[in-house]
């Protein structure tokens, strides 16, 4: 079969006519399999291009996702398997990226472990946030380890602020006992 006719679309995006049909793939698939105008494929490699681009798309799919919303391996998967793709593949595209250090798990749990202790949350609350979006547990171990005591103070003084002026009416030891359940209720267990 020859390839008849390559028409640019999109940024990376390229139609193909090969026999009276059309086929849409992408940049990388095009260079790998030498799609070029006037060349000569097989059948064979016309499936192989088809089964490569769409694995490509799977983890173009992957990557975006953990990108914009900042998702970890497990959050990734899981929204793959979401949209009709099986786990298995999920899986592998996931872990490819892993591989091309484009998913850094340590990083992004340092990063949500920060986040979390500027917006008044203490080591205990962390900790059980990161193990709900299933991080492993040196991971979280590390990432708590990265904040600094600097970091827990603005939480705590940002929680005081936003306490002191909710139950300014109440007696003084109402108020105490009001403050003491926000910060366990915020993962403080020491006042």
């Amino acid at each position: 079969m020859i390839i008849q006719k390559l028409t640019k679309l999109k940024e990376s995006s390229y139609e193909v006519q090969i026999e009276e049909k059309t086929y849409q793939f992408d940049e990388e698939t095009i260079l790998k399999y030498r799609l070029f105008q006037g060349n000569d494929v097989s059948k064979e490699t016309l499936e192989e291009c088809i089964e490569y681009d769409s694995y490509e798309i799977i983890k173009r799919k992957a990557y975006s996702y953990h990108l914009k919303y900042l998702k970890n391996q497990y959050e990734t998967i899981h929204y793959l398997t979401e949209r009709d793709i099986s786990y298995s593949i999920a899986r592998q595209a996931v872990s490819e990226l892993k591989e091309k250090k484009l998913l850094d798990e340590q990083g992004l749990c340092i990063a949500v472990a920060s986040s979390l202790s500027r917006n008044s949350n203490g080591p205990y609350l962390i900790k059980q946030k990161l193990k709900n979006r299933h991080f492993e547990e040196a991971e979280i171990q590390i990432a708590l380890e990265s904040i600094t005591e600097e970091d827990y103070e603005y939480g705590k003084e940002k929680l005081l602020k936003k306490a002191k002026k909710k139950y300014e009416s109440l007696p003084e030891l109402k108020k105490k006992q009001k403050l003491k359940e926000i910060f366990y209720r915020h993962g403080y267990i020491e006042v």
